[in-house]
């Protein structure tokens, strides 16, 4: 059996999210790609462009001093389809005394072999706000 080729995008995309490799992300989101983030939490909402998601992605990790841990991220399971490929996955994070181990459900919506959108939904949505709380995005 053949792999599915959104199967290979998402996990393109993946990979190229641990690495930070923004020259792959361009290459495989589209020129109007738009993040959603779900949840409540200081840092839900929709971000519009490759280099504002860039920014809200760079603050996001110094906020949660993924560079320190050295972010970590496990696929748990990818599910596509022909117009969608989503990903279970496991994020790690720290930041002053708090710890995140939390679950989000990744999906995104794929036209042409590119990447049109990202809805990022905490499925521990208690255990990302706890870890959010009194901190969000400068103004």
């Amino acid at each position: 059996m053949t792999e599915h080729p959104n199967s290979l995008l998402i996990h393109h995309f993946l990979q190229a999210m641990t690495a930070g490799d923004r020259e792959t992300l361009r290459a495989l989101w589209s020129d109007d790609i738009i993040w959603y983030v779900k949840g409540n939490s200081p840092y839900e909402g929709e971000i519009k462009g490759a280099d504002n998601i860039f920014e809200y992605l760079a603050h996001l990790g110094d906020a949660a001093e993924f560079g320190s841990l050295g972010f970590h991220i496990e696929v748990e399971d990818i599910l596509v389809s022909n117009n969608r490929a989503a990903a279970l996955c496991n994020a790690t994070a720290a930041r002053g005394d708090k710890t995140m181990q939390a679950r989000h459900l990744l999906v995104a919506r794929i036209i042409d072999r590119r990447i049109q959108s990202v809805t990022s939904v905490p499925v521990d949505p208690g255990r990302v706000e706890e870890f959010w709380r009194d901190n969000a995005l400068p103004g």
